[in-house]
């Protein structure tokens, strides 16, 4: 993914409804495109050192539907 092909999405809260306020679209969307370059990377890795592009994926969609909100558990 390149500059050129960063996108600012909407985003939405809890409620479905718009999240209006700037500084935290800016956050989000910056926090987006930081994850997006990272995966990239590591996909790229991964099919350059000889994984199947389907089992990365797969792997990385489980990771994403393991994710929990964390702070202040322990």
């Amino acid at each position: 993914m390149n500059k050129s092909n960063e996108i600012e999405f909407l985003w939405f809260d809890k409620n479905n409804k718009v999240i209006s306020c700037e500084e935290t679209n800016k956050v989000l969307n910056e926090n987006f495109i930081e994850v997006s370059s990272v995966l990239q990377s590591a996909f790229d890795d991964a099919v350059l050192i000889g994984c199947d592009e389907d089992d990365f994926k797969k792997k990385v969609l489980k990771l994403m539907n393991s994710l929990e909100f964390s702070i202040g558990k322990e």
